[in-house]
């Protein structure tokens, strides 16, 4: 997959989606650490808890300016075909576990696997656009 870093909607993606994946990296050992340990109590319990989620918004987020700022009209319908799959493949993952869980088949999971579910679906969906428009998405 060839990625054009010289496009500055490119840059800024990759900027965007680098920054919060460190910050969720970070920010999750350091919830662990300081959560787990008891090192914490009160209001910043929350803030460190919901540090990765919103971390997690922001890499959604960079996905989405990328649509916005993209030029390419070719390159972005590829990009919106990956998202729509990611998020096919998200929400069904999460209503049929969800309806084995409700009937008690399978344990409980926590509902931000969700979002690694659409990561998975993304990259999915770049196979997808390979197999029909012979193109993964490389931004060109």
């Amino acid at each position: 997959m060839a990625f054009n870093f010289s496009s500055k909607p490119n840059r800024r993606f990759l900027l965007r989606l680098g920054g919060s994946a460190v910050v969720f990296v970070l920010s999750v050992a350091a919830a662990k650490h300081l959560i787990g340990r008891g090192l914490v109590e009160g209001p910043l319990v929350w803030v460190f808890a919901l540090m990765p989620g919103l971390a997690m918004v922001g890499m959604f987020y960079a996905y989405g300016m990328l649509i916005i700022e993209q030029k390419d009209e070719f390159i972005r319908m590829l990009v919106i075909r990956q998202l729509v799959i990611a998020t096919g493949i998200a929400l069904s993952f999460a209503t049929l576990w969800g309806s084995l869980e409700h009937f008690g088949l399978v344990e409980h999971i926590y509902p931000y696997f969700v979002a690694i579910v659409w990561f998975g679906g993304f990259a999915f969906g770049g196979l997808v656009n390979r197999i029909t428009h012979g193109a993964w998405g490389e931004m060109s």
